[in-house]
């Protein structure tokens, strides 16, 4: 008993502090597993909520694939879904311009389901070959949940520099 109460005499700053650091790892220890570790099952979290009452199955991607393919101007038309993002990529026959393309990509939001407009972000990846005739383009464009309700093309255009400097 005589060295338990010595050896508290001789260090009892040092064990104070050392039980304070104890007692703030565990604390950091929950924060950092609460937080950043979390219990969620999915990789999106909670942001999926609400997605059960907005079905987008195979079967309604069949039927949108099916109506833009009979446009004489798409020759293919691929759609992937992750989350609450719709990727559809339509590829023209190379003859097809630049401005066809973006309008009969804006007429496809006709074919897709309202709720699922009202639900989901729809990206668009149109391209084409280009030919002697017609150049060729890649270009996206997206329609968000709380956008404007029309699709927002981007302007990647290269632009040639000119030979003449003036």
């Amino acid at each position: 008993m005589k060295r338990l109460k010595k050896f508290w005499q001789e260090n009892s700053v040092l064990l104070v502090l050392f039980l304070i650091l104890i007692a703030c790892l565990i604390a950091i220890g929950i924060v950092v597993f609460t937080y950043f570790v979390g219990d969620s099952h999915s990789k999106y979290g909670d942001r999926l909520e609400g997605i059960e009452e907005h079905p987008f199955d195979k079967s309604m991607q069949e039927d949108i694939i099916n109506k833009l393919k009979e446009e004489e101007v798409i020759s293919d038309v691929k759609i992937d879904v992750s989350g609450k993002s719709i990727y559809i990529t339509i590829t023209y026959t190379p003859k097809t311009t630049l401005v066809e393309a973006q309008s009969k990509a804006i007429d496809s939001l006709d074919i897709i389901d309202e709720d699922v407009i009202n639900f989901y972000d729809i990206e668009y990846l149109i391209e084409a070959e280009d030919t002697e005739s017609t150049e060729g383009f890649k270009m996206m464009g997206s329609h968000n949940v709380s956008g404007t309700g029309g699709i927002v093309w981007n302007n990647n255009t290269v632009f040639k520099e000119s030979e003449e400097k003036e």
